[in-house]
């Protein structure tokens, strides 16, 4: 599936990036998203630095008289829905923000939120102003209908999850990306934790024929054997390209490079 709609190979996602430095890397090293974290979290980031990292990315974009195009995803999504089967229509939905991104020529900027309100969420993506919006906790799926912006929804696995039990992730007309990533136990806090949990149970969904985002644990050392295992449209990544809890430039461009060249030396 990944080689008929990812000419550009596995999209990487940079999360966690709280600087401008840090995001003039991430560019440089040719991610595709970069995740900018408004939940609680101790990489959690402030408005002005959050505009600030938004205006030097839209800063390499191609095009500048559109600045709002992605908006338009949803509906290019949604519109083809009564045509397509489950897995086309995401298959349609990740195309069309791939097509976006290269159409740009920078990364996406995300904004990921963690069981806040609607009101919130949508106030932060029109004023950063964020391509895509990621919802984090336990957001129920009809949420993303308020968001104007595509939406990637997290699902957080532990070893009893399984694609089939879990009928709220493939709902269309709500997400536009499905993202799995690692359940810890213990805390209300998910994501950036470096924790790992099984690939092959993300290989279940791709063995469908879903595009998805695959996170938990993942370094520029081991994306390359989870993107062989595991077969997904995307990796995302926090605390794998940190040193001393700072954003690496070094380990950011290792990711990216690996990610891009997992894909054919896996096939």
């Amino acid at each position: 599936m990944q080689n008929s709609t990812q000419p550009y190979g596995v999209v990487a996602k940079v999360c966690g990036i709280g600087t401008v430095e840090a995001a003039e890397a991430a560019v440089l090293a040719n991610a595709d998203i970069i995740g900018l974290i408004f939940a609680t979290s101790p990489r959690l980031i402030d408005m002005d630095t959050a505009k600030a990292i938004a205006q030097t990315v839209r800063a390499h974009e191609k095009d500048t008289s559109t600045p709002e195009i992605v908006a338009t995803i949803p509906s290019l999504c949604t519109d083809t829905e009564e045509q397509l089967d489950t897995a086309a229509y995401f298959v349609e939905c990740a195309n069309r923000i791939l097509q976006r991104r290269h159409e740009l020529g920078r990364p996406l900027i995300a904004g990921v939120f963690q069981n806040q309100d609607a009101e919130h969420v949508a106030r932060i993506a029109r004023s950063v102003p964020l391509d895509l919006v990621q919802l984090h906790g336990t957001e129920p799926p009809e949420m993303a209908q308020l968001i104007s912006v595509p939406v990637i929804k997290v699902f957080h696995v532990d070893d009893s999850f399984s694609v089939d039990d879990t009928n709220d992730m493939l709902r269309r007309r709500c997400h536009s990306l499905i993202l799995l990533d690692t359940k810890v136990a213990g805390t209300a806090q998910q994501g950036g934790r470096g924790v790992q949990f099984d690939w092959n149970i993300a290989r279940a969904l791709a063995d469908k024929g879903v595009p998805f985002v695959m996170a938990g644990g993942l370094t520029p050392d081991n994306v390359e054997q989870a993107v062989a295992i595991g077969r997904p449209w995307g990796v995302d990544v926090s605390s794998g390209i940190e040193t001393d809890r700072t954003k690496d430039p070094a380990k950011i461009h290792a990711f990216v490079r690996n990610s891009k060249t997992s894909l054919s030396s896996t096939m």
